[in-house]
């Protein structure tokens, strides 16, 4: 009797998780950070943010600067932005707006002086098949950008940039710091395969500040984004 019983719960128990196998159910899900930045990389949208508060400890004048490289051609300086100092002083207002400043800028009333530059965010946009609009945006402070000019390769002269961001490294504190922050380059043409003609870029996911990546010496037209900051040295009198 004990040994039927048995049977028939074993039984019963196999029945309950067959059933069970052969009912699945997909379930929704909530979108991911990743997701948004996946399909904002299909329309040739690409972001990054960095945070600079660790420059706090002193006031410094921040700029941005774009250089340009083309293959066997020396680097040239493509623009310069200036974004201003991290550092504010109530100094620099004029007189009647410094109250409405301090009350905005939630300054306390022993001290003189707001972070006015803590992150920096960056935009990378293919306006069109010859131009990228690169926009900086400071949170809470301000918004500048630029316009790169691209260039086609390929017998189909076509337009195919991508963006790596460089290896954030210490740096040696000094009275003028130039920090890469992303490099926006070009494909390049790979007949290799079957002697097809290919538009390739890949490589490292990062690169060197050094300026040693192997994607370096394949792509041929690319630009470097950097942050430029010069140590606020107050005028001795």
């Amino acid at each position: 009797m004990k040994t039927k019983l048995a049977i028939l719960l074993f039984c019963l128990l196999s029945a309950g998780t067959a059933s069970a196998q052969d009912s699945l159910k997909v379930t929704q899900a909530t979108p991911q950070t990743s997701d948004i930045l996946t399909i904002l990389e299909t329309m040739d949208i690409y972001l990054y943010r960095f945070d600079l508060k660790e420059f706090l400890n002193d006031t410094y004048t921040m700029s941005i600067y774009i250089d340009e490289y083309t293959k066997d051609a020396p680097a040239t300086r493509f623009q310069t932005l200036r974004l201003g100092n991290n550092i504010t002083s109530l100094d620099e207002v004029p007189e009647e707006h410094r109250e409405g400043f301090r009350e905005l800028k939630n300054i306390p009333a022993d001290k003189n002086e707001w972070n006015s530059i803590e992150e920096l965010s960056i935009y990378i946009r293919q306006q069109k098949d010859s131009t990228a609009r690169v926009t900086f945006n400071i949170p809470k402070n301000s918004r500048r950008s630029a316009l790169l000019k691209l260039k086609p390769v390929g017998k189909q002269q076509i337009y195919f940039y991508v963006p790596r961001p460089f290896q954030l490294k210490t740096v040696s504190k000094g009275e003028q710091m130039q920090i890469p922050l992303l490099l926006y380059g070009s494909g390049w043409v790979d007949t290799s395969v079957q002697g097809r003609e290919l538009i390739r870029f890949c490589g490292e996911s990062q690169i060197d500040p050094a300026m040693k990546a192997d994607i370096l010496k394949e792509t041929p037209h690319y630009y470097v984004i950097g942050l430029e900051l010069k140590l606020d040295v107050p005028d001795k009198k």
